[in-house]
């Protein structure tokens, strides 16, 4: 999307967006982790890798256009590195979680339980925002954000009870309840077969966790004490 007006002052309507994505995820990190010895480690760790995240795809665009910020540093401020720049972004702050957490306790079940809460929470708020600023379409905005909620209510209530209800597990469901949202969108660009580029990373995300998930049922893994 391109920017928000709000009375004579303009907004970047992508930025904003991101930085409610990190702030509904922060606070749903730090209500699931209220009760848990690994709190603010993890809360700092999360905190600086979407802070980096957001540094990088703004930085980002200088990769792609180096001659335009040469001749004016100023475009920094207002544009970024788009969709390219988000892939960059998301793997270095992929890397730096993966470090960390390797460093502190090993790249156990319980960071990617974390890590897809914290996910799952902005996307829902990213999601939520954009029906409630008008982006197009408005209805599916409004839809996965439903779904996604869905997702984190049975989450918040059963989780806890019981070990067979992981993060994970069940992004694997809400990634495909994705592409089949996607379906209900009749002007989607088809990039391969009858799927649009959104739907095959909601597929590669739901064959990566579910590979996860395997790998970890075949080891003894940590987790976070309570």
């Amino acid at each position: 999307m391109n920017n928000i007006q709000v009375g004579s002052l303009v907004l970047n309507g992508q930025l904003i967006l991101y930085l409610a994505f990190g702030a509904a995820g922060w606070l749903m990190l730090r209500y699931r982790l209220r009760n848990m010895a690994e709190r603010h480690v993890i809360l700092s760790v999360m905190s600086n890798a979407f802070w980096m995240w957001i540094v990088v795809w703004k930085l980002s665009f200088l990769i792609f256009h180096p001659v335009e910020v040469i001749h004016r540093p100023a475009v920094l401020l207002y544009f970024d590195g788009g969709g390219r720049g988000a892939w960059i972004a998301s793997s270095v702050a992929a890397f730096y979680i993966w470090k960390k957490a390797a460093k502190l306790k090993g790249l156990s079940p319980s960071w990617l339980d974390m890590t897809t809460l914290f996910l799952c929470s902005g996307w829902f708020a990213y999601q939520m925002l954009s029906a409630v600023i008008g982006v197009e379409p408005v209805w599916f905005h409004a839809a996965s954000a439903g779904l996604t909620a869905g997702f984190l209510f049975l989450q918040l209530a059963f989780s806890s009870k019981s070990n067979l209800l992981k993060w994970p597990a069940y992004a694997v469901w809400l990634s495909i309840g994705h592409v089949i949202l996607w379906f209900c969108v009749p002007n989607r660009e088809i990039l391969l077969l009858s799927f649009n580029k959104q739907q095959l990373y909601f597929l590669i995300i739901a064959a990566a966790l579910t590979a996860w998930n395997w790998l970890n049922e075949a080891r003894p893994g940590g987790g976070l004490r309570e």
